[in-house]
């Protein structure tokens, strides 16, 4: 039976992905053996131990007000990519700033991350997927193999098959996810705090939008419930790992809304009050 143009070139196309793979791999894994870890990471370790901690997402139903509260009540909290578009709307600000997105660090991030730095705001960040950072920026290691899956050019297959873990010791790596909130995760966990509390975690669009309001959504895609699903199966998996260790670490979700249901369930203004 004489063969499709499909069937004869797939083993040519997989011969040469294959290859190009192997030659990633084989680089990542020496760049990985050579980066030590960065040594300010452990000055973090348990400085805020038995503590709570606000993860501010960027969702649709981040309000400003929000924020106001956050700030009122003097609570540490963790943000990432652009939530200095926010700062000229209100005096909050994050105690630490993460992003593990090369994409998202453009000319106006360098310059608002450098800021932040000269505002007492720790900024961490992915060491292998970004560079040229502020000199004061703390760079964490993600894990090989969970990094190459990850970033692999079969991440659409891969990703689904892959499941996001807690790491306990964000000193040796810090395992990724469909979003920089699941590396937050970890690293609170590293810095001692042991609840923490979700807000503008959406997994979802509401009323179209991806951001906050008062975040520009320009040149972003819109994620719908489908994609959201990668991010809340995510979630899933690393709380069962976070049961499964047995780790005194609780997570809740103060979000107003959105499609995430993996945690307890909490009103802002409650946790603030308490």
């Amino acid at each position: 039976m004489k063969k499709t143009f499909r069937e004869r070139i797939t083993p040519v196309l997989n011969h040469i992905l294959n290859r190009h793979t192997l030659l990633c791999l084989i680089y990542m894994k020496v760049t990985f053996r050579l980066l030590r870890p960065d040594e300010r990471l452990k000055a973090l370790k348990d400085t805020h131990k038995g503590e709570k901690c606000f993860i501010v997402g960027l969702g649709p139903s981040l309000t400003v007000e929000d924020l106001d509260m956050l700030y009122r009540n003097k609570v540490y909290s963790f943000s990432m990519n652009r939530c200095y578009q926010l700062f000229d709307k209100t005096k909050w600000r994050p105690n630490c700033y993460l992003v593990s997105d090369a994409k998202a660090c453009t000319s106006e991030a360098r310059s608002a991350m450098q800021e932040m730095i000269d505002g007492e705001t720790t900024v961490v960040y992915s060491r292998l997927e970004i560079n040229g950072m502020p000199g004061k920026a703390v760079y964490f290691k993600a894990d090989f193999i969970d990094f190459v899956l990850r970033n692999s050019k079969k991440q659409k297959y891969l990703a689904k098959a892959h499941y996001c873990r807690m790491s306990t010791d964000a000193y040796r790596y810090i395992y990724s996810g469909s979003t920089s909130v699941h590396s937050i995760i970890q690293l609170a966990y590293y810095m001692g705090f042991r609840d923490v509390y979700l807000i503008g975690t959406d997994c979802g669009v509401s009323a179209g939008r991806s951001y906050s309001d008062a975040i520009s959504s320009s040149g972003n895609k819109a994620y719908d419930v489908g994609e959201g699903d990668l991010m809340i199966r995510d979630y899933e998996s690393m709380r069962n790992d976070i049961e499964a260790k047995g780790l005194d670490f609780h997570v809740y979700n103060a979000t107003r809304g959105g499609y995430l249901e993996v945690f307890p369930r909490v009103a802002l203004e409650d946790v603030l009050t308490k």
